[in-house]
């Protein structure tokens, strides 16, 4: 089979019709900038912001610790109000504290922003799953399955881009990969405006 035509079929095959396709690119385009920051966050905090190794440990646990509250307030939210207007909330709140992080080398506020971001990624998988769930409905499973399959690819997208950039080694270099998460959330979130909103027996 020619490859536009075995990608068009594969394009069809996905749960959820329009919307659940379009969910997909945002999960690849999320995940791109994902991967970009992934890789070099911690040159990032110990070459830029000038922190030691115990500081960006402990900078990276505390914020994962934080983060972990992310994906039950993303879930009450989402009880409450449309998800998609929710995910767009969230992915504003990622992009405003991965360009925060450009702003300060000063400890505790890196501390806040990562806190920060932490919260949005860990809302923002909530919310994701919780958009299969209802727009996949009886295939979300499969669908998960789909989410999976572009979101490694989009790590691996992420992660050999900045492998690029890394062989410069210059701080210009590390900010720019940031820059590029940031703007990857402002993609998601332009994109998360043209979903549809699935239906929500539970919300109140």
């Amino acid at each position: 089979m020619h490859p536009i035509r075995r990608a068009a079929a594969w394009s069809r095959s996905v749960p959820g019709g329009r919307d659940g396709r379009r969910m997909l690119a945002i999960a690849l385009v999320d995940r791109v900038g994902s991967g970009l920051w992934a890789s070099v966050s911690v040159l990032y905090f110990t070459y830029v912001s000038d922190l030691s190794l115990a500081q960006v440990g402990t900078l990276a646990a505390a914020a994962g610790a934080i983060g972990i509250a992310g994906a039950p307030i993303g879930g009450k939210l989402a009880d409450r109000f449309p998800v998609t207007r929710v995910l767009l909330t969230v992915q504003l709140v990622r992009a405003v504290a991965s360009c925060a992080l450009l702003t300060t080398n000063n400890y505790a506020l890196l501390l806040a922003f990562s806190a920060m971001g932490g919260l949005g990624d860990r809302a923002a998988s909530i919310l994701t799953k919780l958009y299969a769930t209802r727009v996949a409905g009886p295939d979300r499973v499969r669908y998960q399955a789909f989410h999976r399959t572009v979101a490694n690819a989009g790590w691996a997208l992420g992660g050999l881009t900045a492998a690029a950039a890394l062989a410069l080694g210059t701080t210009t270099a590390y900010q720019w990969l940031l820059a590029g998460d940031a703007l990857s959330f402002i993609a998601s979130a332009l994109l998360t405006l043209r979903c549809g909103e699935p239906p929500s027996p539970s919300r109140t």
